[in-house]
């Protein structure tokens, strides 16, 4: 397994979004035929089908990518603990280069227990972030804590506070940058008031390394709080490999109504794996893959299970993936849905990723054989990726939608109907709108508005969708 992978930043992105919503054609309750026009079923259906496609690729990314991708972390000036140091100490010279141009570290030498180091504050003019880094040494161990806090962030970024903790090993050495070896990383983010995700806390213990290497292992631990008012409580993950004996990742998620979702990933040590996962409802997916880490080559096949009377009655998917030497993934993958009454419905996406610089992009698009179709672009970005996109459905209503994707699966979608792509082009008002969230297991609750009139809408684990008039 590539270490690095393990060493891709500070902010655990711990989270494998394994669960995707387990149908493609969602049924609306009959109950509610007589008081729901059919633009806004359409519309509560398509909003399922975008979900359902991102969700859908993302689990395709990490499979592919194999165990060492639920390792990745997403603060991109960090990668090992030399450069964690490295990009402290930069911030240091550039405050002490002002303001205590005496300052030596030599002076320290000897001094005895905790010691800190230097305690500044910069601010970052090209991420418009200011930092807090500081450093504290133990002369008598040798071991160190750095401690680097993100506050100030801009209006428009999610995150309202990002800190950091770093313990390192620096063998007595503490200007010496090629011995330090990491003893642990402790990450807690908040994010501002709004967000489906309130607090993200999460820690990496690594494998024992020898200076100047990378962990090839270890133990990643997250937990995932939501805001007050949301379904979802709470989220934990648990995520091991060690070198050699291939690994393991669970996950469990709990909701308001004392409901959970579970998720395991067993990873062997050639590349391939399983996986399963129950939802809230009952339903149950199982499935294997062929990570394309080793020959740039994957793939993955899954089964979905409904509980009793279900319709429709299953569903099967699989892809075949290529990762790039850029590290870029396009492929294909496909799903069958088969309904009790015998009819068969399919879907087709392509996937197709670039990258420009440190910025990856994915476009995925979608054919399925009712008729209805779409475009979703995807960039992540280190705390959320940013989705945004087109949808015909089968009315040829058209559908132009923005989205929020979480680490977790969690997700917040906006979109806006109109009567037909030309009206859109045109500049026509849309005929209704709507605001969703959705949560890892496939499941949300949102608002649709059309003119006067406003509905909310449950989505089910199993995908089927229930809308009904506010009164």
């Amino acid at each position: 397994m590539k270490s690095k992978m393990f060493l891709q930043g500070l902010a655990l992105l711990t989270v494998l979004a394994i669960g995707f919503a387990g149908c493609s054609k969602n049924p609306t309750d009959p109950g509610n035929n007589e008081e729901v026009n059919e633009s806004v079923k359409i519309a509560g259906a398509a909003s399922v089908d975008i979900y359902n496609n991102v969700a859908a690729f993302k689990q395709v990314n990490e499979l592919m990518r194999g165990a060492e991708a639920l390792a990745q972390m997403d603060i991109p000036e960090f990668k090992n603990p030399g450069r964690a140091m490295s990009f402290a100490r930069g911030i240091q010279r550039n405050v002490l280069a002002t303001s205590l141009k005496n300052f030596n570290l030599d002076q320290l030498a000897g001094v005895m227990g905790d010691t800190v180091i230097w305690d500044v504050t910069y601010h970052d003019p090209v991420l418009n972030v200011t930092f807090r880094s500081r450093l504290i040494y133990n002369d008598e161990t040798g071991r160190a804590r750095l401690l680097l806090v993100g506050l100030e962030y801009p209006p428009a970024h999610p995150l309202e506070y990002d800190s950091t903790e770093i313990a390192a090993d620096l063998n007595f050495t503490l200007l010496n940058e090629q011995d330090d070896v990491l003893l642990s990383i402790k990450n807690f983010k908040r994010y501002k008031a709004g967000k489906l995700i309130a607090e993200e806390v999460g820690s990496f213990i690594p494998d024992p390394y020898l200076p100047g290497g990378e962990p090839t292992g270890g133990v990643l631990e997250a937990t995932i709080t939501y805001n007050s008012s949301s379904f979802i409580r709470e989220t934990k993950a648990r995520f091991e490999y060690h070198e050699g004996a291939g690994g393991s990742y669970t996950k469990e998620t709990k909701f308001s109504d004392d409901k959970t979702h579970r998720v395991s990933v067993t990873f062997n040590v050639g590349g391939t794996g399983s996986f399963s996962e129950t939802r809230r409802d009952g339903t149950r997916i199982e499935g294997t893959f062929d990570s394309a880490e080793r020959d740039g080559q994957g793939g993955y096949s899954r089964t979905i299970t409904f509980r009793a009377g279900h319709d429709p009655a299953s569903i099967s998917e699989s892809g075949r993936f290529t990762i790039n030497a850029d590290s870029t993934l396009n492929g294909t993958f496909e799903r069958e849905v088969r309904f009790r009454d015998g009819r068969i419905e399919r879907e087709d996406v392509s996937v197709q990723q670039t990258r420009v610089g440190d910025l990856l992009s994915t476009s995925l698009n979608v054919e399925k054989s009712d008729g209805s179709h779409g475009f979703i672009n995807i960039v992540e970005t280190p705390e959320v990726d940013q989705v945004s996109g087109e949808w015909t459905n089968v009315d040829e209503t058209f559908v132009v939608f923005t989205a929020e994707y979480y680490r977790d699966g969690s997700a917040h979608l906006e979109f806006k109907v109109y009567e037909n792509e030309a009206a859109f082009e045109n500049g026509a008002a849309p005929i209704l709108s709507g605001v969703f969230d959705f949560y890892p297991d496939g499941s949300g609750r949102g608002v649709i508005t059309e003119g006067d009139k406003s509905y909310n809408v449950t989505i089910n684990p199993d995908g089927a969708v229930v809308i009904e008039p506010m009164v």
